[in-house]
This record gives structure tokens, C-alpha cells and sequence, in this order.
């Protein structure tokens, strides 16, 4: 897949519309860019610069934000953030119009799919959060293009393949290191790339780019800069002691932590119902039309509202483009991040920021959808035309 003029020129347009909203919302809206995780992330990163660490949230993102925090004040470290989030995101915009391009639909499609990236509430409001959406979203978009390009120019020179195979395991693992929840990716995709190619060649190498990236990371949190995170324990915990979709950051002590995944297993053998019932509620949750009634729904305003029903929407027409791609590799590719991102949420808990990093592949999937419903209706068109003329 190669661009042309009028592909530069309209992803360049899309990207310049993109990048002027990003730079409204983060400058002009006066958001306050530090929720509670945001503190937890700067303060982990604190302990990165000062060689007092803390075992708390993964370090991926920490480590980024000590690299300003080891010569900048605070005040100035989160509007460099900011300042990044809003490269990062915007930049996004055209690694979505690639993508698509990709998956070679008609050019109006792929503009569709990518001023949806430009415009889309969820991507323009993270970018005005020191949180770890943005940053996650276009790491995992470089690593898709990257594991696309692979399997779309699996024939050609190794020299110039294995590159990029070890260069996007490399970032599937980043993507993991700054949100867990999105590991398995880094994984999965490289066992559909062999599935579909019948070989194993080119996934191993993306495999060991994904292997050198966790190896770097093991270096540093055995080192005196960081510890290895506990979060995910916390995450099992919250998962199983809430019955209700108002579900509220809880830090459990750090022994009860260490014994979560057991303490997990245990609670599902023994309250299969109510497991099955909290599982039932986080899936809901992150893909259901509308909140359930309580917390959440009272705290929404119509904005959200509209964007947890466009969610379900997007779904229902990515799993349409699966159906009617069902041949084409590249269209599975792409739902692997939704996949993972639905097992590991509905087996844990689930909220609408989660669904962020791989709304990019919603959009791209529903803009797939449209084309061929729409390609399906000017054939029914031309039929009924030429039965009347006979």
C-alpha cells in the first residue's frame, strides 16, 4: 500500500482539523489535567527520580514522566504532558487513515474512519488528562500499522521485514508496560499473523522484540529506580467485591494484594452466581447502549451518554465488517485489541476510559461496515432498476 498526492493531502487536512481541537480542548477549556491517577502516576514517577520507588502503578507510563521530571518542576513536568498528549494524539489521526488505507476501502471511507480519530469526544477529552489513554492509544496504533505492514509485505526481503517484526513486539510490550489490560495483544497478534500465514517465522521475531522489551523492563524494576507494579491485584480485588456498576478505586493492603489471584479463583468456585453476575455487569459496562441505573448514570451527562451509545453502535458494525471480511486477515488483525480488551474487562471490571486505546479500530471497523452496506444497496438498487425496465 502506497500513498498518493490526494491521500497526503487529505490526511494532512483531517490531521491540521485534529490537531487545532486538540490544542482548544487541552489549552482553552480550562480541564483540570490531574484526577486521582494522575497524582498516583506523578508521585510513582517521583520515586523513579529520587531512587525511592513504589510498587504501585506500572511503570511504563511513570517512566516517561520522570524523563521530564528529572529536569523540570512539577507544574512545568504536566504541561509538557500535555504538551505531548497532544503530538501523540493528533498524530494518531493519520496512523489511522493508514490503517485503513490498509484494509483498502474507497478513500471516503478512510476519511470517515479518520475524522472520527479527529473529532471523536473520548480521544480529544484523555488528551486533557496526565493520563496514560493517549500515550497507550498511539503506541498500540504505531504497533498495529507496524504488525499490518508485516503481514502485508510478508513477502518481501528479510532485511527489510525483521526489522520492523522486532521493532513492533518492541512496542506491543510498551504498550503493556503503560497499561497492562492491553499485554495480551503484543501476544495474540502475533499467533493470528502465523494462523493466517501458516508459518511461524515472521511472528517468533515478533515475539522476541516483544521478549527484549519485557527483559528491559525486568532490568529496570529489579534496579534501584523502580518495583514491580501491584495493581493488577488490586484490579481482581475490586472485580469481586463490588455487585454494582458505581464501581470506586479501592486500595486493598498490599498482603491481601499479593494472595488476589487465589483469593480470586477461590471466590469464583465458592459464589458462582454472583461471580457470573459481577462478570454480567463489567461486560455491560463496557459495551451495553446505556449505564445501569445508579453511580454511573447519575453522574453522566448527555455528552457521555451519547458516546456510551455510539460505543454499542460502533461494536454491532465492527462485528458486521468481521462477518462480511471474514476472508480478509487484516480485518481479524484488527479485532484482536478489541477482543483481549473485552476478556480481560469483563473478567475484571470494566469503565469507559478502557475502551480508548482501541477506539481507532472501532472506527476503522465501522467505516468498513458502512461501505459494504452501502455497496449492498446500490446493488439491490441496479436490481430492482433493471427488473422494472424488463
Amino acid at each position: 500500500m502506497t500513498l498518493d498526492k490526494r491521500d497526503i493531502v487529505v490526511a494532512s487536512s483531517i490531521t491540521l482539523m485534529g490537531l487545532l481541537l486538540r490544542i482548544v480542548f487541552v489549552y482553552f477549556m480550562h480541564s483540570d489535567p490531574l484526577v486521582y491517577d494522575s497524582k498516583m502516576y506523578l508521585m510513582v514517577a517521583d520515586g523513579i527520580v529520587n531512587e525511592a520507588p513504589i510498587s504501585s502503578f506500572p511503570n511504563g507510563y511513570p517512566l516517561v514522566i520522570a524523563l521530564f521530571r528529572s529536569f523540570l518542576p512539577t507544574a512545568q513536568t504536566v504541561q509538557a504532558l500535555l504538551g505531548l498528549n497532544v503530538l501523540l494524539s493528533t498524530a494518531c489521526i493519520p496512523l489511522t487513515y493508514i490503517v485503513c488505507r490498509m484494509c483498502r476501502p474507497e478513500r471516503w471511507l478512510t476519511i470517515a474512519a479518520s475524522a472520527l480519530m479527529a473529532i471523536y469526544p473520548h480521544q480529544l477529552r484523555y488528551a486533557q488528562l496526565v493520563m496514560t489513554e493517549t500515550i497507550a492509544t498511539f503506541v498500540l496504533l504505531a504497533a498495529m500499522v507496524g504488525a499490518i505492514w508485516v503481514w502485508t509485505n510478508r513477502s518481501k526481503a528479510s532485511s527489510v521485514v525483521i526489522p520492523i517484526c522486532l521493532a513492533t513486539g518492541l512496542l506491543f510490550h510498551m504498550t503493556g508496560a503503560i497499561r497492562p489490560s492491553l499485554m495480551l495483544i503484543g501476544i495474540m497478534v502475533p499467533v493470528a499473523i502465523a494462523w493466517f500465514s501458516k508459518s511461524i517465522k515472521l511472528p517468533i521475531l515478533m515475539v522476541g522484540g516483544f521478549l527484549v522489551g519485557a527483559g528491559l523492563l525486568f532490568v529496570v524494576e529489579k534496579s534501584p529506580l523502580a518495583r514491580p507494579p501491584h495493581a493488577f491485584g488490586n484490579n481482581l480485588l475490586i472485580s469481586i467485591n463490588s455487585d454494582s456498576n458505581g464501581t470506586e478505586f479501592v486500595a486493598y493492603p498490599e498482603e491481601q494484594q499479593k494472595k488476589a489471584v487465589k483469593t480470586y479463583i477461590e471466590f469464583s468456585l465458592k459464589n458462582p452466581s454472583r461471580f457470573l453476575k459481577q462478570r454480567g455487569i463489567s461486560l455491560w459496562e463496557l459495551w451495553g447502549p446505556k449505564s445501569l441505573a445508579g453511580y454511573r448514570q447519575e453522574q453522566e451527562t448527555a455528552a457521555v451518554k451519547a458516546v456510551v451509545f455510539a460505543r454499542t453502535l460502533l461494536l454491532l458494525l465492527f462485528i458486521g465488517a468481521i462477518i462480511r471480511f471474514r476472508r480478509h486477515a487484516v480485518v481479524h488483525l484488527l479485532s484482536v485489541p478489541l477482543v483481549v480488551i473485552t476478556v480481560v474487562h469483563t473478567m475484571t471490571f470494566s469503565n469507559h476510559r478502557f475502551l480508548v486505546p482501541i477506539e481507532p479500530y472501532l472506527f476503522i471497523g465501522s467505516s468498513l461496515a458502512v461501505g459494504s452496506l452501502i455497496g449492498m444497496a446500490n446493488m439491490l438498487l441496479k436490481a430492482n432498476r433493471r427488473s422494472v425496465a424488463v
